[in-house]
């Protein structure tokens, strides 16, 4: 996997990685069936190369992701702090028992920053038993960022 191209204030590897620790969700944009945009909130995790995003199999973005195997993917701050990333790439799904452990595991790190005051393992395999636990990995390719 080559280097994204990085703009802005995230092309500083540190201030790209406290900002999104920060307890902010993201939006996934995908591409539907018709070629409209299809964007919807959800929690992500961000390894330091690729977000991942834990959701269930039957869900449209999983479809779309699946048919184009692109995505973006828009963090912002705060709105009074005009900050935030946008991320354009490559995507996948990991599914069957490989996408159901890193569901687990994913969930997991997002529970430490969005519910810390819930407990983890316990918390991410109840997630994780609902439904068709799958994770859509977006492999940035370029990414922008505005703001401070």
């Amino acid at each position: 996997m080559s280097e994204p191209e990085i703009r802005g204030w995230a092309a500083d590897p540190d201030a790209l990685e406290e900002f999104l620790g920060e307890p902010n969700l993201c939006r996934l944009g995908t591409v539907d069936e018709a070629g409209d945009p299809h964007v919807v909130p959800a929690w992500f995790w961000w390894d330091g190369r690729r977000f991942w995003l834990g959701v269930d199999a039957t869900d449209r973005k999983v479809a779309n992701v699946r048919r184009h195997g692109r995505a973006a993917v828009e963090v912002d701050g705060d709105i009074r702090r005009k900050r935030g990333v946008l991320a354009v790439g490559e995507a996948l799904v990991l599914d069957g028992y490989d996408g159901r452990l890193e569901y687990i595991r994913i969930s997991i790190e997002q529970l430490r920053r969005y519910r810390p005051e819930q407990p983890t393992r316990e918390t991410a395999e109840r997630m994780a038993s609902r439904g068709e636990p799958v994770v859509i990995v977006v492999l940035p390719e370029r990414i922008v960022s505005w703001g401070r």
